[in-house]
């Protein structure tokens, strides 16, 4: 069986990951707003080089 194909993150999607972890959230919070997985916010934050608390 094979994994389903990661959703693509939206340019909105990314503009409030940058803005929730700039307010301090952490990665579960970040993920529960926009409904996508803590590994799939950690990866995204790597791309755009933010850090984020845990």
């Amino acid at each position: 069986m094979k994994a389903p194909k990661p959703k693509k993150w939206a340019e909105q999607e990314i503009r409030r990951l940058i803005k929730l972890a700039r307010q301090g959230a952490g990665t579960s919070k970040i993920a529960a707003e926009l409904g996508r997985y803590a590994g799939s916010v950690r990866r995204m934050a790597r791309t755009v080089g933010i850090t984020l608390k845990k």
